[in-house]
């Protein structure tokens, strides 16, 4: 025991003793007949016992029973708070389990939780989107309404509904939902617009994503959101592109060179509208400002794309002198001519110019030593001249420097690869994104003369499209 307890105790024992020596010394005052009435009279002690009794026990009374709430209230906070915890850690459990695709055991165990926790908004909303994916499309529409009904203004739940009519077939309802979002609830509206723009994008339909742009440009207009339109340039400009591109498709090469140029003036950078500007022109039956539009294209930005099409081009032409001619005048105006010189010594190799390419290549060693693609090609052009060991050498220093076998392009935005260049990544969207893998080569971007692109627009992911919904409000 504490020492305090010790000293309650002995006080208390002093408090008895002296209680019991005054009881003593006023045995006779005590037991003096107190007068209730005529003839009726009690002890004097036991009057003054009723009186203080009368006037403890109201407030002692009180205590306690505050005392006892207060206890009972506390027991049944923590036994609640152990009851959510514990329903958070399995809601938490179903939603690892819904993320990992294993959708039996998250509906199972969302079903567990809405039979303790009914009305649970994010358990309704999780259940409903597992029945869907598991393809109980229309229990999830149930569920999904269930929930639209506890929380009727609830913005995620009308996406979830919509979505829930798409799977069951009744699109018009779906549409009916979404513009209800557009005319109720502006901000989370275009929400809903920029998602119908990145599915028409992700689909390759530009006629519609254009359209859909061009709302979600009016409502920002209309909201005074400058900064918003801002940042809705990057993808003005991207589908303005493939406006362009379309134009070539339909044989209107002269409409989509104007589209390609009023790109290329607002962002020089833009490597696709450069590379389809030199493919208008050549539609247009003009190689030659087709070729000085990639030469152009190439000491703007020193991307080595503009030099790949130059190559096949004349190749393409029967034209390889002309190549030739056209990497060496390039290579006589460049400061920084190793990527140059490079394409000058591959494109010798492809014309099985063995000799000359392996001097050119040979002179920019030291500047690509740590390039696996650079000795690779050494090593193929030693094997094709029947110089196995310097072949078999420069197979191994490729080893050595992580190599790979061919030039590969990568998204700068996603890291998405391919082996050949394209004006736009098929994983995020993003246009002027893809370019020559400099990290596979070891080597940085400047060492080669490539400029710091501008990347314009991907679209959303559908992860990031969900966690932007879910930040709705209940209602």
């Amino acid at each position: 025991m504490q020492i305090r307890t010790y000293v309650g105790i002995f006080l208390g024992i002093l408090l008895i003793v002296y209680v019991s020596f005054l009881n003593r010394l006023n045995f006779d005052l005590l037991v003096q007949p107190f007068e209730l009435s005529s003839g009726v009279s009690i002890p004097l002690y036991v009057a003054l016992l009723v009186v203080f009794l009368a006037g403890l026990l109201p407030p002692v009374s009180a205590l306690l029973i505050s005392s006892l709430r207060r206890d009972l209230r506390q027991r049944q906070e923590r036994r609640r708070s152990r009851e959510l915890g514990s329903l958070d850690h399995r809601f938490r459990r179903a939603t690892d389990f819904h993320l990992d695709g294993q959708l039996s055991k998250a509906a199972a165990l969302l079903d567990e939780l809405l039979a303790e926790r009914p009305e649970h908004f994010a358990t309704l909303l999780r259940y409903g989107q597992v029945l869907r994916q598991q393809g109980s499309t229309e229990e999830a529409l149930e569920v999904h309404r269930r929930a639209s009904v506890l929380y009727p203004r609830s913005v995620s739940l009308l996406y979830q509904l919509a979505e829930d009519y798409d799977a069951v077939g009744e699109e018009q309802v779906a549409k009916e939902i979404r513009n209800r979002i557009l005319r109720d609830f502006p901000n989370h509206g275009l929400n809903v617009m920029r998602r119908r723009r990145d599915r028409a994008m992700a689909a390759g339909d530009w006629a519609e994503a254009m359209r859909r742009h061009e709302q979600i440009g009016n409502r920002l207009k209309e909201t005074g959101d400058d900064d918003g339109l801002e940042r809705e340039q990057s993808v003005s400009q991207g589908l303005t592109y493939q406006r362009g591109v379309a134009l070539l498709e339909k044989d209107r090469p002269a409409e989509a060179a104007v589209i390609f140029r009023g790109l290329l003036e607002r962002e020089p950078l833009f490597v696709p509208a450069g590379i389809m500007l030199g493919e208008a022109e050549l539609m247009l039956d003009n190689p030659a400002a087709a070729l000085d539009d990639w030469r152009q294209g190439f000491k703007r930005t020193g991307s080595p794309v503009f030099l790949q099409r130059i190559e096949d081009h004349h190749i393409e032409a029967e034209a390889p002198a002309q190549a030739i001619e056209t990497l060496r005048s390039l290579i006589a105006h460049t400061d920084n001519d190793v990527l140059l010189r490079f394409f000058l010594g591959r494109l010798y190799y492809r014309l099985e110019m063995h000799d000359e390419a392996l001097k050119v290549l040979e002179g920019i060693g030291e500047r690509l030593d740590d390039s696996p693609t650079y000795h690779f090609l050494l090593g193929r052009i030693r094997q094709r001249r029947s110089d196995q060991l310097g072949a078999m050498a420069r197979y191994l220093t490729c080893l050595k420097r992580l190599g790979v076998s061919s030039i590969n392009f990568s998204c700068q935005v996603c890291g998405n690869r391919y082996p050949e260049w394209s004006e736009r990544c098929a994983d995020c969207g993003s246009w002027n994104a893809i370019d020559l893998d400099i990290r596979d080569e070891q080597l940085e971007p400047e060492d080669l003369g490539v400029v710091n692109l501008p990347v314009w627009g991907g679209y959303d992911s559908p992860e990031e499209t969900r966690r932007e919904e879910t930040q709705a409000d209940k209602g």
